[in-house]
């Protein structure tokens, strides 16, 4: 999976900050269009610049 943590980021409460999202929810987004187009690959400064331009976020859920 190419969504890791870079190696100097600060550890939280002990762990990969990315842990601090629980597994599902961090599957969700990284298999959502939004991210596979909008923020893959990302710097932590461009992704804060891209929340920034979140005017809402709106849970999404296909009906099959």
């Amino acid at each position: 999976m190419a969504n890791r943590t870079v190696k100097d980021a600060k550890s939280i409460h002990g762990t990969n900050p990315q842990y601090l999202v629980e597994k599902i929810i961090r599957s969700r987004i990284y298999d959502c269009k939004y991210w596979k187009e909008e923020c893959f690959a990302l710097t932590a400064e461009l992704l804060v610049d891209k929340a920034m331009e979140l005017h809402y976020i709106e849970e999404y859920m296909e009906k099959h």
